[in-house]
């Protein structure tokens, strides 16, 4: 496997406990990098620990990515753990419930516009001041091709796709 080398950088990675975002940490620790896993499954968490036992230098951080406080509080802990951080890899996200938008219940559609959406705003909200601050950072956010084309009964998960994509395009102009 092909590395990048990032010793010394410290990768925050949200959603970090299965799937996708575990396998983003494997390959940030696997080219040096130190992790800290956020997501809101202790349980998980541990378990995501466990596996990545003896693969780098990691700690896990129990995260509501859609609360404020809880991100800042994870971004403070962070930043005393590791003392920086150069990346930030926003994957947590959830698909929602598979119906048409008018089946849909309000609070189902919100809840992914607020994960999927609002938490890579507040993820990114709390820790570009501090890249700025040192002068570098690296931000990743998942998004999907839902959020180009559409994907049928996830309009929510679309919608929010395609809103990650902007705020993207947004941040890359801003910063």
């Amino acid at each position: 496997m092909n590395t990048i080398d990032l010793k010394g950088r410290t990768a925050v990675v949200t959603g970090a406990a299965r799937g996708i975002g575990l396998a983003i940490a494997q390959r940030l620790l696997a080219s040096g990098a130190r992790c800290s896993l956020w997501d809101f499954d202790r349980a998980a968490l541990n378990a995501a620990m466990s596996a990545l036992e003896g693969q780098g230098e990691c700690d896990l951080a129990v995260v509501d990515v859609t609360r404020a406080s809880a991100v800042a509080t994870a971004t403070d802990d962070t930043l005393r753990r590791f003392g920086a951080i150069d990346i930030l890899v926003n994957n947590a996200g959830i698909a929602g419930v598979a119906k048409k938008l008018w089946e849909c219940a309000p609070d189902e559609w919100l809840q992914v516009l607020n994960i999927d959406l609002f938490g890579v705003f507040l993820c990114c909200h709390a820790v570009v001041p501090k890249m700025l601050e040192k002068g570098y950072g690296r931000i990743v956010n998942i998004a999907s091709i839902a959020g180009k084309e559409g994907n049928p009964n996830a309009s929510h998960y679309s919608a929010a796709k395609a809103g990650v994509n902007r705020l993207t395009v947004c941040m890359a102009t801003e910063w």
